[in-house]
C-alpha cells in the first residue's frame, strides 16, 4: 500500500480490515449462540473478539511483509 517508511502505516490498515471482518462473524456467531443461552453466546463474543485482535494482528504483519514489502 504505502513504500518505504509508511510501513507502519499499511500494516495498521490491513489489521484493521481484518478486525472488521472477524468482528462482524464474531457478531454473527455470537447472534446465533445466543438464541439458545444469552450468557453462552456473550462469553464466545468475548472469546472471539479477544481472539480476534490477536489473529489479525499476525496476519497483518505476515502478509504485509510477504506482499507489500515485497513490491518494493
Amino acid at each position: 500500500l504505502f513504500p518505504g517508511k509508511a510501513f507502519y502505516m499499511s500494516v495498521i490498515l490491513v489489521f484493521i480490515g481484518f478486525v472488521i471482518v472477524g468482528d462482524v462473524i464474531a457478531v454473527g456467531a455470537a447472534s446465533i449462540v445466543e438464541q439458545y443461552s444469552n450468557y453462552a453466546g456473550l462469553m464466545l463474543f468475548l472469546a472471539l473478539f479477544i481472539l480476534v485482535f490477536w489473529v489479525s494482528w499476525l496476519a497483518a504483519v505476515r502478509i504485509t511483509e510477504r506482499y507489500i514489502l515485497r513490491q518494493d
